[in-house]
């Protein structure tokens, strides 16, 4: 079995440089472990964390300065020395097309390889505004993909995330974090829609976020792997997030003891996010 891994959805905090006013501002997420996920972590610490090889990220932009997002993909590449990596930056989606375009254009940068805007509760009815095909079509043309995150339960906003997904087949939609599952019944629902598309793909991750048992996640597992099969699952660890409970090595094993042959676990857990991803 290949002990070799892609980590699709990392995240580096360098909190004296960076704002992060989610994570350090007035209102901080009330998370168990918060004060070892705000502790800094090098490239090499996380390399020597795990029984894996870690052969690769892709790191999931984390709040540095969404002003100038260019500076966290610039720190980046100070930053890491040894990981082959790609990076998701942040650009607001449903912003005017002609400042998306701006936006794009001033994240110029070789290891670019698309935007996450989060669009949780409330929030997913941004992704109801007109503008945002337009948006989604200028990241198409831009050979980026859009890493969506909301709770794949509002049916209604996978619905119109479908609608995309067909009418631009060329653009890769990655959803992050499992799709958030919550409302089991309408989350099963969206994943049955959303899997017709052959350019959405999905992560495994985040569950340290949400309020499900060990065999309610292996169930969303099973659900996931019905729907988006062998090629276009990937796990991730959402590091350093899922120290809410687990180890980095931790989630990995986990994420291997879902995996009934050995190239089920080499496709989700190294050669689709290198596929998906252009990981050198």
């Amino acid at each position: 079995m290949s002990l070799k891994i892609i980590d699709p959805h990392v995240h580096f905090f360098n909190l004296a440089e960076g704002q992060y006013t989610w994570l350090q501002g007035e209102n901080p997420p009330a998370w168990p472990n918060l004060e070892l996920i705000k502790q800094p972590i090098s490239e090499k610490e996380l390399l020597e964390s795990s029984d894996f090889t870690l052969a690769g990220i892709v790191h999931v932009e984390a709040g540095f300065d969404n002003n100038a997002p260019i500076n966290e993909l610039n720190w980046l590449t100070a930053h890491l020395k040894k990981l082959p990596f790609k990076a998701i930056s942040y650009a607001q989606l449903d912003c005017a097309p002609v400042q998306f375009a701006k936006a794009i254009n001033a994240l110029a940068h070789p290891h670019l390889i698309g935007i996450r805007d989060i669009t949780e509760g409330a929030n997913a009815q941004r992704l109801l505004n007109p503008v945002c095909f337009s948006n989604l079509q200028t990241l198409c043309q831009q050979g980026l993909h859009y890493e969506a995150q909301f709770e794949l339960e509002n049916t209604a906003i996978a619905a119109q995330l479908a609608r995309y997904a067909k009418a631009l087949p060329q653009l890769k939609i990655i959803i992050n974090h499992s799709g958030l599952p919550n409302n089991i019944n309408n989350w099963q629902q969206s994943i049955r829609m959303l899997s017709a598309h052959n350019n959405i793909a999905i992560k495994f991750s985040g569950f340290e976020l949400l309020a499900l048992n060990l065999q309610q996640q292996q169930d969303c597992f099973e659900t996931m792997f019905s729907y988006f099969g062998e090629q276009r699952i990937m796990f991730a660890s959402n590091f350093p997030v899922c120290q809410i409970n687990a180890s980095y090595n931790d989630v990995w094993h986990s994420h291997q003891a879902l995996c009934k042959t050995n190239k089920i676990w080499h496709n989700l857990s190294y050669a689709n996010a290198k596929h998906f991803y252009n990981i050198p």
